[in-house]
């Protein structure tokens, strides 16, 4: 991919960890020269904002002039509100990011956030289930408890980049943001239907921490 830069829109193909991307679009935001990736923040109708790491051999510069001029022209409208179809349809979107996140690194964790107000942060441990294909790890969130948003304001980690970076002390972190509230809280309780707590509270966040399979 020639002449790439940041602001650039491309299109993912030949992706094998994270499949369920190729062919979306997405726009350059820098590249890493230590990894030779670019980072891509992903384009999603329903308002999530992925951003990912992808090899240059697996972008494609797109041109979005036409597109860019027919929705400047086209007549202003209110966004329809989510119903609760389309916010699990993007709660399942995130999922599917999260566990791509994972089989692609292996190592790690990611942060899912909702603004500045809710956060979910899962350190990767190993697979689990038939084949593998699910993942095995510890977590900890933010929900409405208004005591779990004092604790983190107190710990330092009440933004999504602190609370990744205090939690996974150090490790690869992929960050995944929606600003759909409802998406966010259909993931969050999918992943407590599957975790477990023995009490333990983690010593970085002040957080509980939770043992937690996720799978599709």
């Amino acid at each position: 991919m020639e002449n790439a830069k940041p602001g650039h829109s491309v299109q993912f193909h030949g992706l094998k960890g994270a499949a369920h991307l190729n062919g979306t679009q997405g726009h350059l935001i820098q590249f890493l020269k230590k990894e030779q990736r670019w980072s891509v923040r992903c384009d999603d109708d329903d308002q999530v904002q992925v951003v990912v790491k992808a090899k240059p051999e697996n972008l494609k510069r797109i041109n979005t002039t036409t597109t860019t001029e027919k929705r400047s022209r086209a007549p202003a409208s209110r966004a329809p509100a989510p119903d609760a179809s389309s916010s699990q349809n993007t709660a399942d979107s995130l999922l599917a990011t999260l566990l791509a996140s994972y089989h692609e690194r292996r190592m790690g964790g990611a942060v899912i956030s909702c603004g500045n107000k809710y956060m979910v942060a899962v350190e990767f441990n190993g697979p689990c289930g038939h084949g593998g294909h699910g993942i095995d790890g510890d977590m900890v969130y933010v929900d409405k408890d208004p005591l779990a948003r004092s604790v983190v304001q107190r710990r330092g980690c009440a933004r999504a980049t602190e609370l990744g970076s205090n939690f996974l002390m150090g490790e690869t972190v992929e960050y995944i943001e929606t600003m759909n509230e409802g998406a966010f809280s259909n993931l969050l309780n999918k992943l407590k239907r599957f975790s477990s707590t023995q009490g333990y509270i983690d010593i970085k966040s002040g957080l509980p921490l939770h043992s937690v399979r996720i799978s599709k």
